[in-house]
């Protein structure tokens, strides 16, 4: 969980914090150690809290955004129906957003990162599962219920890989840091060295150290990350031709393996793309890192007093 103090003028994170979650100790806990992150980080800022406008939340899905409820019992168990907006507009008397993490980064992009000046834009994180947010006509598409942006279960193999939602073939099934890792501990031979960095436990492979391998030349994991470039493209190719944007951010995890999932993912989509303008789609690193969630959390809530969201 990360606070942090973002300048209006210009996005400019002048204090900041992050803890642990720590989801299974429960909301309580959770709750009361937020409200003191964000108290200390106020208080370490250069302006006190008359000068705070609200306060922004950005959290990962699915949410009740009209009742600022979470309601995420896979990631946070023990927190479903947690009433986080009302908790944190109580305890510190400011007005609270509460948007889909993937939305909150997508906005702080859209503000001041990559996507800065564009009216139609993508924005996808590729981590352990895969969201996006979605900028049309210049504003931030939150969908019925904000529900919108769950392209990470849109199916690019109808009796494809079961996934936990109940569906097959979903796009992160395919894409995200888990099947990365599912693959490599799937096709992992000893006389590989990721044998020997898992130390001879396939099941400990992660997809953090697929792309370091990557990195020292190993030839499975540039080829498990060439195909997830592959499976990264069919679903930007899916996305390309539904809504038509100007450009499309990377971000998450998995994208600090640019080098060896570029290639193929652009590939993928100049020979899947059907509309024209396919090829005058940017596709581009997410610039903000680490911040863009709490960047666009306070965007979002000036927009939101402001009456633009």
């Amino acid at each position: 969980m990360s606070a942090a103090v973002v300048q209006a003028s210009d996005g400019a994170v002048v204090a900041h914090e992050t803890i642990a979650t720590l989801s299974i100790q429960g909301a309580d806990d959770g709750m009361r150690r937020l409200l003191a992150c964000i108290d200390r980080v106020v208080q370490r800022a250069p302006v006190g809290w008359d000068a705070i406008a609200g306060i922004g939340v950005g959290c990962t899905g699915p949410l009740d955004i009209a009742r600022g409820l979470i309601q995420n019992p896979f990631t946070l168990p023990g927190w479903d129906d947690l009433p986080i907006v009302p908790m944190l507009a109580a305890a510190f008397d400011k007005p609270v957003l509460l948007l889909n993490d993937a939305h909150a980064a997508a906005l702080g992009e859209h503000q001041i990162g990559a996507g800065r000046g564009t009216q139609h834009m993508i924005y996808l994180t590729i981590s352990t599962g895969i969201g996006s947010g979605l900028i049309l006509d210049g504003r931030l598409y939150q969908g019925r219920r904000g529900l919108a942006g769950e392209v990470g279960h849109h199916a690019i193999a109808l009796d494809g890989i079961p996934c936990y939602c109940g569906r097959q073939g979903c796009w992160e099934m395919y894409a995200s840091g888990p099947a990365i890792a599912t693959r490599a501990q799937t096709r992992v031979t000893p006389d590989s060295p990721l044998w020997a960095e898992a130390a001879g436990q396939p099941e400990t492979i992660t997809a953090r150290m697929v792309g370091a391998a990557a990195q020292r030349g190993d030839a499975l994991a540039i080829e498990l990350l060439h195909e997830t470039g592959m499976y990264i493209g069919v679903g930007i190719a899916n996305l390309i031709n539904t809504l038509a944007p100007e450009m499309v951010v990377l971000g998450g995890g998995v994208m600090q393996s640019h080098t060896f999932l570029l290639p193929a993912l652009h590939a993928t989509i100049q020979q899947q793309h059907y509309a024209e303008h396919a090829a005058e789609v940017h596709i581009v690193l997410a610039q903000l890192g680490l911040h863009a969630g709490v960047i666009g959390a306070a965007f979002g809530i000036l927009r939101m007093l402001s009456h633009i969201l």
